[in-house]
């Protein structure tokens, strides 16, 4: 690739990283960029070059998968039906060429990070703002959503891959103001973190920290460290109002049983028992049910649920299985599942060596547990740049690895 096609690729490639916090205005400019991309790759792609990226054993088993998945839809004469996820996942293959191939992949963390930061800007001043009118900090239910510029359990994973990987640059970076930089967006993620009360980052967060001081620290900064995070963890949850409805469901003084209070608040316990319930009642296990059947058959139980509001809010947000796994043994059966693994298993090894690339894959593998990212755009961007980023870390020159 020429000096200029170079340049040019990096920065429309960076203009996409800053842009993916604000998917849902920017879409467009994404899907344009990511066109150009592809053009401008293959345009300057040499034959030896094209067969050292396709024979990447992570691209051959997502490949793999991706092909299981067309087939089976073209024997089950369900392609069209199911076309919207077969192609996100195609487009997630497609965006680990395309990042993969940018030299300068620092450029790609920063303008994510920044992007990132200012999402968690726009939509903390939000929330502030919402407070200082209404006096009201128990932010949940729809009428809260237009204050977000990134849907609450997207912008907390987002935040959570910022601050892993600003977490890395103020371990790793040598220049004073550099790392006093990312201190303050460290401190800044955090923030941002408990006022949009995202349960699932903090969580993930939680880990994140936790690792990253043990690794980092001698033995007595570190059980100090250790203690300390936990303390405030745990202080934090128990004394903010918004954070101690999200994680125990503190306003619901009827039940007493934690466990009675996430069956009646919590929308995955009824998707995952309904979702558990299709599996044995259809018997598909080998080679699923397809994406649009499986949300169908999900549609059907959410209209027998005894409560009418709850059935309806249900049914209008038509939601999906909420668990990456699950989606996959519905869709494509455990032989899906097991190239999907297999997949997943691979990452894992390839990245395990360093601490901020194993926090990467390890925070979304545990996303997965929660969210179908293959079923959203946002998601198949978020997927190959943190694949592209656990990897470009494990091989940087000079890094502190675990098996130093």
């Amino acid at each position: 690739m020429s000096l200029k096609f170079e340049q040019t690729y990096t920065y429309l490639a960076a203009l996409i990283c800053a842009s993916i916090p604000f998917m849902n205005y920017a879409k467009a400019f994404v899907n344009i960029s990511m066109i150009c991309l592809t053009l401008i790759l293959f345009a300057q792609l040499n034959k030896e070059k094209f067969k050292k990226i396709i024979t990447q054993k992570t691209l051959i088993l997502l490949f793999v998968f991706l092909f299981w998945i067309i087939a089976y839809s073209g024997f089950n004469n369900s392609f069209f039906a199911d076309f919207s996820e077969t192609r996100k996942i195609a487009q997630t293959l497609l965006l680990l060429i395309l990042f993969s191939q940018v030299s300068d992949k620092r450029i790609l963390i920063n303008m994510f990070i920044f992007g990132t930061f200012l999402s968690g800007l726009i939509t903390s001043i939000n929330i502030i703002t919402f407070y200082l009118n209404s006096f009201e900090f128990l932010l949940t239910g729809a009428d809260t959503n237009e204050l977000f510029i990134t849907q609450r359990l997207y912008l907390g994973f987002l935040i959570v891959i910022s601050l892993i990987l600003s977490l890395e640059r103020f371990y790793n970076s040598s220049n004073k103001n550099h790392k006093a930089a990312y201190l303050f967006l460290i401190f800044s993620f955090l923030i941002f973190l408990i006022l949009i009360s995202s349960r699932s980052a903090i969580l993930i967060a939680f880990m994140v920290l936790i690792t990253s001081f043990i690794y980092n620290s001698k033995s007595i900064k570190r059980t100090i460290a250790l203690m300390l995070t936990i303390s405030v963890f745990i202080i934090m949850i128990f004394n903010n109002k918004t954070l101690s409805k999200r994680f125990l469901y503190a306003d619901d003084s009827v039940r007493q049983s934690f466990i009675e209070k996430i069956k009646t608040h919590e929308p995955r316990y009824d998707i995952w028992k309904f979702s558990a319930q299709i599996f044995e009642e259809q018997g598909s296990y080998i080679l699923g049910l397809g994406t649009y059947k499986t949300q169908e058959l999900l549609i059907d139980k959410y209209k027998i649920m005894p409560i009418k509001k709850r059935s309806d809010w249900f049914i209008k947000r038509n939601f999906n299985t909420h668990n990456q796994y699950l989606d996959i043994t519905l869709s494509y059966g455990f032989i899906g599942l097991i190239i999907f693994m297999v997949f997943i298993k691979e990452i894992i090894f390839s990245s395990y060596k360093n601490i901020y690339s194993f926090n990467l894959i390890i925070s979304l593998i545990l996303f997965l547990f929660i969210e179908n990212l293959f079923h959203r755009q946002l998601g198949a961007f978020i997927f190959s740049l943190i694949i592209v980023w656990a990897f470009y870390l494990t091989n940087t020159k000079n890094e502190k690895n675990i098996s130093s």
